[in-house]
């Protein structure tokens, strides 16, 4: 592990991590609403241009209404 402040060079990859979607479900959980509505963009907003399935939209707000990806707490202290 490099030292604080110490940064890696980055392999030379046609591809990146975006995002980790981890979760404790026994199945494939739905994208997120906001992922699906950015990923329909054109390539040329930053998008995938993946054309919006209205189904797949609706079953991931029922989804994620119900389930939260984040709960809000107390602020950590910093220790």
């Amino acid at each position: 592990m490099p030292e604080k402040g110490n940064h890696e060079d980055l392999p030379q990859a046609p591809w990146g991590i975006i995002s980790i979607k981890a979760q404790d479900e026994d199945f494939e959980t739905p994208m997120q609403p906001i992922t699906i509505m950015r990923n329909s963009l054109g390539r040329e907003e930053g998008g995938s241009g993946v054309t919006l399935d209205k189904q797949a939209y609706e079953n991931s707000v029922m989804y994620w209404d119900a389930h939260a990806a984040i709960l809000a707490g107390q602020k950590p202290s910093g220790e």
